[in-house]
């Protein structure tokens, strides 16, 4: 599906679809590849996956915003 595709079935500005398409690139759930001038998105096999119902696999976060852990001396 390419990005104009993607605006015209969700009823999204294509600046809009864009970013949504950006969002899930990061997340994994697709990649995109460019052809001319139309970028093509399909999804990856994780994005399969969610949409056929397979459990996600929940990832502890971490980073910066974590309260820090004890450790043990």
């Amino acid at each position: 599906m390419t990005t104009t595709q993607l605006a015209e079935v969700l009823s999204l500005s294509l600046p809009m679809a864009s970013r949504h398409a950006a969002i899930l690139r990061e997340a994994g759930l697709i990649v995109s590849q460019r052809l001319g001038q139309a970028v093509v998105h399909t999804r990856t096999p994780l994005g399969e996956a969610l949409l056929n119902g397979a459990p996600a696999i929940a990832i502890p976060p971490s980073g910066p915003c974590d309260p820090p852990r004890e450790t043990m001396p």
